[in-house]
């Protein structure tokens, strides 16, 4: 049986930075190792040693750096996760613009110490890969875990009664960190273009945190409800209620939220973004925009026309099929008995 540490560092610094939101790879990275364990992985969280045949880091952060240049000195296999790219810290982080130059040769010196470099999708590699990491580059989905993310319509129903939301109503939901970079802007704009329709009603989950900035300091919420954090044990209400799933983010690695709520059975709307041009599919998948308009526009055909939403349920669903992370947990045992036993990958 192959033995990896996965380090995510993010216990470590709670007591620091007090986020009340995890983040994509807090809640994804448990459900890896628990899909790893069932077929024959032994993982150990955020306790490096030496003894581990695998080491798999999914953050930057200093410890990992640390463990990173140990690692390399001994000539262990070391798999580096691209979850964070240098970009994504522009829109999100107070003074992101500013950082990015130093968080760019910060995050390339550590993808460079791998052994490999994992990245959720293909735009994820080929921007690490622009900004000098060198690979070798493997992809692999984060995945969603289709057996926790199921449609609950008591949950959904609760979630809409402490909001205050009828049954009758249409509710179109986003979530994600109250952003800029998420699009908040556009969510609210669209908004603000259905003061014709009474029963359609716009929610945003989700919170700014410490070092982060708020949209919401720049943006009126509009006619958009905010409700802020809801703990990840609540998610699955939060999704079975929605009628549309809204995603306008504007840069992402992945996009958790996204398949999460199309396992749920949601429909998608996105904006069109680059990370999604090779698996998402407008038409198939989701709808896609890119303007305020547009998503206006969009949204407006799929609450009218029920026979396009019910496709794009249906397309939703075939997505997050592709993604189940039991599929994630075999293409990342693939890799880590590969390297275990030094082979090329």
């Amino acid at each position: 049986m192959v033995s990896v540490c996965m380090m995510t560092e993010l216990e470590r610094y709670r007591s620091i930075i007090p986020f009340k939101n995890p983040g994509g790879m807090g809640t994804n990275v448990p459900m890896v190792i628990k899909e790893l364990e069932k077929v024959g992985v032994n993982v150990i969280l955020n306790k490096p040693s030496m003894t581990h045949d695998v080491l798999h880091l999914h953050s930057p952060l200093p410890d990992s750096f640390y463990w990173a240049m140990r690692w390399r000195r001994a000539g262990k296999p070391l798999i580096v996760h691209g979850r964070h790219l240098p970009e994504l810290v522009k829109g999100g982080f107070v003074g992101g613009s500013l950082i990015y130059p130093f968080v760019r040769e910060y995050s390339v010196r550590f993808y460079n110490m791998g052994t490999v470099v994992v990245g959720a999708t293909p735009y994820v590699t080929k921007s690490l890969a622009k900004d000098g990491v060198k690979g070798p580059f493997k992809i692999i989905p984060n995945g969603i875990s289709r057996e926790v993310f199921v449609r609950d319509r008591s949950r959904g129903m609760k979630f809409r009664e402490s909001l205050g939301i009828s049954e009758s109503d249409r509710l179109v939901l986003s979530v994600g960190l109250r952003i800029p970079r998420k699009g908040v802007d556009t969510f609210v704009n669209m908004a603000s273009k259905f003061s014709d329709r009474k029963d359609v009603k716009f929610v945003w989950v989700g919170a700014s945190e410490a070092l982060l900035q708020d949209a919401l300091d720049k943006t009126s919420p509009g006619n958009v409800v905010f409700p802020g954090h809801v703990p990840f044990e609540e998610i699955i209400g939060v999704y079975s209620a929605a009628d549309v799933f809204v995603f306008p983010t504007r840069a992402e690695s992945y996009g958790n939220v996204m398949l999460e709520a199309a396992s749920c059975g949601c429909p998608l709307l996105i904006r069109d973004i680059p990370v999604y041009e090779e698996w998402v599919h407008d038409g198939e998948h989701c709808l896609k925009a890119r303007s305020d308009d547009e998503f206006a526009e969009k949204l407006r055909m799929m609450l009218d026309d029920e026979s396009l939403r019910r496709k794009m349920i249906s397309g939703a669903a075939a997505l997050a099929e592709e993604h189940d992370i039991k599929k994630t947990a075999l293409m990342l045992k693939e890799l880590y008995e590969s390297l275990a036993a030094g082979r090329s990958v």
